[in-house]
């Protein structure tokens, strides 16, 4: 059932109508913008299917990614010289130790029907977020905040919880210790406010577009129009505090997920924004429409460390030493680059200026056949015999096909190890991931922020995003010091020697690529902003030319 925002039903349904005809009569070639209705701006781009809900507080996944980079606002955002601009903060102060934040929210900041964002907005959905039932992954990120492990693992009162809301527009935050990072956290789902009243059933029928009364916004975007797993109609939110600084008119996200189709619909004037890939750096190379950027997204597959055989930690080393990751880049195509970082290779040190991987020095595994084939054997299973069936789950994408393809015949011809392929929906996939019902199983992330926290706190014993089972006091302990740890140098090399531990002493997981991200954009796009946090261009800044 299509669900509209009752207060576009008149006008914006019509306008759309307008657009979607122009978008298939006015185009004169590939790329072309649809603009009606004189200065409207209008552009079409492309979302993940449908996956998890918009609720900031509780199952957030590809869906929430596409929603929030339109029609929800943080306190500060990451600029591109690693400076802090306010959003939905007016002002801030941070202590002398660094462990009470104060944050004054602007006067003006409104949600798109007219109520005020207040402070009770953003301990609406921290608060829903420390129930451990929300299903966000994305919870431990509260931790740092007095009470909120308590709160989180043991039940405690929320009424013990660090944050204070002297007033409506004013919200403090008071840590636990000095958190390096904290400000970079203030952009993900946990931070971000809901609407007190309105958005307080976590995982409710709004977060779905059920309500869409009640799915309100604070950003520069609202949605007006759904059509389940087939597309959202994003309308400019007047209301919002830097509307001077949105001169689009309407964004339509389109659910696709296969690349090669994208690609088409860029090409036929369907889309004005596609994210592409290799097959394309030819027919548009020195073209202003081809757009590329190194992205903090690292491809890894995890084990069920669990239950035999992914129990022995000589199985997981030589399934994963067997690897050639450069030939598995190489049917990938080239803007895929073998790895064996679990960090994303081009993240930015804070401590040195470099790269991650310049930082480390040298690659943390080595490709060697002939000693994963010796531990093999020390685990039971020369040349493969007698190894129990396994199985490796993976999104039923091209690309993922690509490299589970690629992975599958190396472990077959290096280790006589006959792996079995079944790829699931993307929800499936992410579904059984977090039940920890797999063998071995993709998984791939982009950075929330520009830190290697991001990557490495997934597999603490008690992370929520744990969905391995791996459980290592020592990498706790590693990762708790580089919280504390106020000196940048020292608190990388601390998180150096955890991704060591990670990946190339327990081999809890097989770091295999970084990619490059080609985007195909409309040349009358200008004003291409890129996210450092997360590596994409950050659409709602767009304009026509």
């Amino acid at each position: 059932m299509r669900k509209v925002f009752k207060k576009v039903v008149a006008t914006g349904l019509a306008l759309s109508m307008l657009l979607g005809m122009s978008a298939c009569g006015d185009k004169n070639k590939a790329g072309d913008t649809v603009t009606a209705a004189g200065n409207y701006k209008s552009i079409t781009t492309t979302m993940s299917m449908e996956s998890g809900t918009l609720d900031s507080a509780g199952i957030t996944s590809y869906w929430w990614w596409s929603y929030t980079s339109l029609a929800t606002a943080p306190l500060v955002e990451l600029a591109a010289d690693g400076s802090y601009k306010n959003i939905l903060a007016d002002s801030y102060e941070v202590n002398d130790d660094m462990t009470v934040y104060t944050f004054h929210i602007k006067e003006d900041a409104n949600w798109n029907n007219g109520d005020a964002v207040t402070a009770a907005d953003f301990l609406n959905t921290i608060t829903r977020a420390l129930d451990p039932d929300c299903g966000n992954g994305y919870s431990t990120m509260l931790l740092c905040i007095k009470g909120a492990e308590a709160i989180y693992k043991e039940g405690a009162d929320i009424s013990t919880l660090g944050v204070e809301c002297p007033d409506d527009k004013t919200i403090i935050f008071n840590l636990t210790e000095p958190t390096a990072y904290f400000m970079d956290l203030l952009t993900l789902p946990v931070f971000i406010p809901t609407h007190r009243e309105l958005q307080t059933e976590t995982n409710g029928p709004w977060s779905m577009g059920e309500d869409m009364d009640a799915l309100v916004s604070c950003g520069p975007f609202y949605m007006a129009e759904y059509v389940p797993n087939q597309y959202c109609v994003y309308k400019k939110n007047d209301s919002y505090v830097l509307k001077d600084e949105i001169h689009l008119d309407e964004v339509k996200t389109m659910a696709m997920e296969d690349t090669q189709a994208i690609i088409s619909a860029y090409k036929t004037g369907e889309l004005d924004i596609a994210t592409a890939d290799y097959t394309v750096l030819e027919e548009y190379d020195g073209s202003d429409e081809l757009v590329k950027y190194v992205a903090t997204t690292s491809n890894f597959e995890l084990f069920d460390i669990t239950k035999p055989p992914f129990d022995d930690v000589r199985v997981r080393e030589a399934f994963s030493i067997s690897i050639d990751r450069d030939a598995v880049a190489t049917a990938c195509g080239t803007n895929y680059i073998g790895t064996s970082f679990f960090v994303g290779t081009g993240v930015i040190s804070k401590a040195s200026g470099k790269t991650w991987s310049e930082e480390a020095g040298g690659e943390l595994l080595t490709y060697d056949v002939e000693r994963a084939k010796e531990l093999l054997a020390e685990a039971g299973y020369p040349n493969g015999e007698g190894f129990p069936t396994v199985t490796y789950k993976y999104p039923s994408t091209q690309i993922e096909s690509d490299i589970a393809q690629a992975l599958q015949a190396q472990w077959k011809e290096n280790l006589g190890i006959e792996v079995q392929l079944e790829a699931q929906e993307t929800q499936v996939n992410i579904s059984d991931r977090r039940a920890g019902d797999f063998d071995i199983c993709r998984m791939q992330w982009t950075a929330d922020f520009i830190d290697p926290y991001t990557y490495l706190s997934m597999y603490r014993t008690t992370d929520s995003y744990n969905d391995n089972g791996t459980n290592c006091s020592e990498y706790d302990a590693l990762m708790e010091e580089s919280n504390k740890e106020s000196d940048p140098v020292k608190r990388y090399e601390l998180l150096h020697e955890a991704e060591k531990i990670l990946v190339a002493d327990y081999f809890w997981a097989i770091p295999v690529l970084n990619r490059e991200t080609i985007v195909l954009m409309n040349p009358k796009l200008t004003n291409r902003i890129v996210d450092p946090s997360r590596g994409n261009i950050r659409t709602k800044y767009l304009d026509i030319e």
